[in-house]
């Protein structure tokens, strides 16, 4: 019995060592891919493009960085352009494990509803504070393991689409008085119908495909998009007014499979979470540089501007957040939205804008 038992440790270690051999960087045995499916043209670097678009930038230093630290044991496939379909789409087939990592824009609370609290018009003063909150608060690191149980996805980063102001062809846009009557564009989401229900003007859903057209044949007034946006649609040509009252910030939402992401040696998983919180700060910074450096030099030339007072903008969030906060809180409970305000405070004491 005792030389069975011998041999059998003898079996037990040789297979140990044969698996440890066989295993290469990260604990991978064979190199395996990534499918990252994102909504932006490929279109940098290339003759005249001074930086990528947000979400090309995230998805280009993501592959980057896993490629070069993975000994190319990781190869990432980028899928730009809307490719394999809208932000609803690819977040479903991320979700389902059909593509296992994407970019997305507005199609999380139709899965999660806690999500769209960062939507609360008004909620963030500036892009550092929205930033501060996911980097580094508990509330939202709690928030994201409970996404990932209900939805079947992990968080890996948020990146930026821009803050969204709105533009219209019909008068400027000062007190929130302006936006009565007014036909304006929406994303297919309920909380900017809300927003803009308590605004006194007609939300119309309308794809981004058919929003340029929908402008240019006066199917709405107006719409609502980051500076950077306008300016990739080209938007600038069919309106005339641009209003910088910042209302809602927008996400560059970066996810992957969860059984796909926990199927990987733990190694593998480290490097893809840290290559993920690089990715969003490389999506963040292209966002403001295309923003303010390359794009608003555009718009300025080809729209008339304005940016709100302070006592303008208090107008604004007097009129439009009571209403969309009694409903999240009613879709989400009072907890969550009081632990969510609670954190932004956080961020505002922390960055210096509360005392």
């Amino acid at each position: 019995m005792k030389k069975l038992t011998a041999l059998l440790a003898m079996v037990l270690l040789a297979s140990l060592m044969a698996m440890t051999a066989q295993a290469g960087p990260l604990g991978l045995d064979k190199p395996i891919e990534l499918r990252f499916a994102y909504g932006e043209a490929d279109s940098w670097p290339g003759k005249g493009n001074y930086a990528p678009f947000p979400e090309e930038a995230m998805a280009k230093y993501f592959k980057a960085y896993v490629e070069s630290r993975s000994n190319g044991m990781i190869k990432v496939k980028l899928l730009g352009n809307s490719i394999m379909g809208s932000n609803k789409q690819v977040t479903e087939m991320v979700r389902s494990g059909s593509l296992d990592l994407c970019t997305s824009t507005g199609s999380l609370g139709s899965m999660f509803p806690a999500f769209d609290m960062i939507y609360l018009p008004y909620v963030f003063q500036s892009e550092e504070i929205a930033w501060w909150v996911f980097d580094n608060s508990k509330f939202w690191k709690d928030l994201m393991a409970e996404m990932e149980q209900k939805t079947n996805m992990v968080y890996l980063g948020m990146g930026q689409n821009g803050v969204r102001n709105f533009t219209n062809n019909v008068r400027p846009i000062k007190t929130p008085a302006d936006l009565k009557g007014l036909k304006i564009r929406v994303m297919e989401s309920p909380i900017y119908v809300k927003m803009m229900d308590a605004l006194g003007a007609q939300a119309t859903p309308i794809g981004w495909n058919e929003l340029y057209t929908s402008l240019q044949t006066k199917v709405v007034d107006g719409e609502e998009n980051p500076v950077s946006i306008i300016c990739a649609g080209k938007l600038y040509e069919v309106q005339k007014y641009l209003t910088l009252d910042g209302h809602t910030w927008s996400e560059d939402l970066l996810t992957m499979n969860a059984p796909k992401f926990h199927k990987l040696p733990a190694e593998a998983q480290q490097l893809i979470m840290a290559a993920g919180r690089r990715a969003a700060i490389a999506g963040r910074e292209a966002e403001e540089y295309n923003t303010l450096l390359l794009k608003m030099p555009i718009i300025q030339k080809n729209m008339e501007v304005y940016t709100p007072t302070s006592a303008e903008l208090a107008q604004f969030k007097t009129v439009a957040r009571p209403p969309v906060e009694k409903w999240l809180r009613e879709r989400v409970g009072d907890e969550k939205v009081d632990n969510f305000l609670k954190a932004v405070e956080e961020a505002e004491t922390a960055l210096g804008y509360k005392k």
